[in-house]
Parts: structure tokens; C-alpha cells; sequence
């Protein structure tokens, strides 16, 4: 099962896969933002709170050599699904190119994710989630729907606050 879904104006898209159980969202947008501006925001989690919807507390409670461990609360909304969560995430950092993110606790235990930086002007910026369906609390039959408006909402919030600090 293979879908697109075009949710800006041409520049920020979602693709939504699912092999089995395995669920992967693709996500990305061409931006005109300037590299150091897009890591700013990748990276100012203490600040998600302010310009995520869903993301009610950000915190990070251990850093060391790149990698930080933030613990993570907010509410999973799609529609008149709503489904909170709080979890701990593991943040491989390469600075200025990405982020690897591995969802360690709660709902999303076990969910992986991918930020990239592709050089360029525009630049392109992706997000991959991929997550297995056997292990997740959202009822089935709404997963990818649900998981494809999270990463679609988190593309494009990242965008608006990016282009908001670059504006400044």
C-alpha cells in the first residue's frame, strides 16, 4: 500500500507505507531557510512546547557528546481521536546534517525517526517514522492516518517556526 498526500502549496508533502506491520511516513519540504536556522529549531527542544501542537512538555534530562535523552509528554490528536502520551527519546545528534530519534518509553516505545538536511537552495528537509503496528496503541485500522497527520503537522510546524526566526 502505497499513498501520497500533497499538504502545502507543492513544498511540503507526506508519503505513507505499510509492508505488514511495519508503517513508515515520509515527510519533507524545500525551504528557503538557511541551514544554521533549520538545526536552531531542530535542536531548541526545551522550546517545542511553543510551536508543536500536541508537544506540552520537552525536556531534555541528559546530554553528553551529541546524544540527548529528553523525556517527552503531549496528546495525539486526529479529529476526535485524541490519545495522550509521555515517553522517553534517545536524540543522536550531526550537527547540521540531522537527527537520529528513538522513542525508548511510553506510546510511541520503540518508534524510530530520521530529521535530514539535503544541501541545496532550496534546502530539503525530511522526517521518517517508521514504527511497528503489532506494538502500538492506536487502533489499527486508524494508524496510518494518525501517524501521517503527526509527522505531516510536525513538518510543517518546524516550517512555520523556521521561516518565523529567519524573518526575525
Amino acid at each position: 500500500m502505497a499513498q501520497a498526500a500533497e499538504t502545502r502549496a507543492a513544498e511540503t508533502q507526506t508519503v505513507v507505507r505499510q509492508e505488514g506491520v511495519m508503517l513508515t511516513v515520509d515527510g519533507w519540504i524545500m525551504t528557503r531557510t538557511d541551514r544554521k536556522t533549520v538545526w536552531a529549531v531542530l535542536t531548541d527542544y526545551a522550546h517545542f512546547p511553543e510551536f508543536v501542537p500536541g508537544i506540552f512538555n520537552n525536556q531534555v534530562v541528559e546530554s553528553n557528546n551529541g546524544v540527548k535523552t529528553i523525556a517527552q509528554r503531549g496528546e495525539v490528536v486526529a479529529g476526535q481521536f485524541r490519545m495522550p502520551y509521555e515517553g522517553i527519546m534517545r536524540v543522536e545528534e550531526r550537527a547540521g546534517e540531522g537527527l537520529k530519534i528513538h522513542f525508548l518509553t511510553g506510546l510511541f516505545k520503540d518508534v524510530w525517526g530520521e530529521w535530514h538536511i539535503q544541501a541545496g537552495q532550496p534546502l530539503k528537509l525530511t522526517y521518517q517514522m517508521r514504527m511497528d503496528l503489532s506494538k502500538t496503541a492506536f487502533p489499527a485500522v486508524m494508524a496510518p492516518a494518525i501517524v501521517e497527520l503527526q509527522v505531516r503537522t510536525w513538518v510543517q510546524e518546524l516550517e512555520r517556526e523556521m521561516e518565523r526566526r529567519q524573518l526575525k
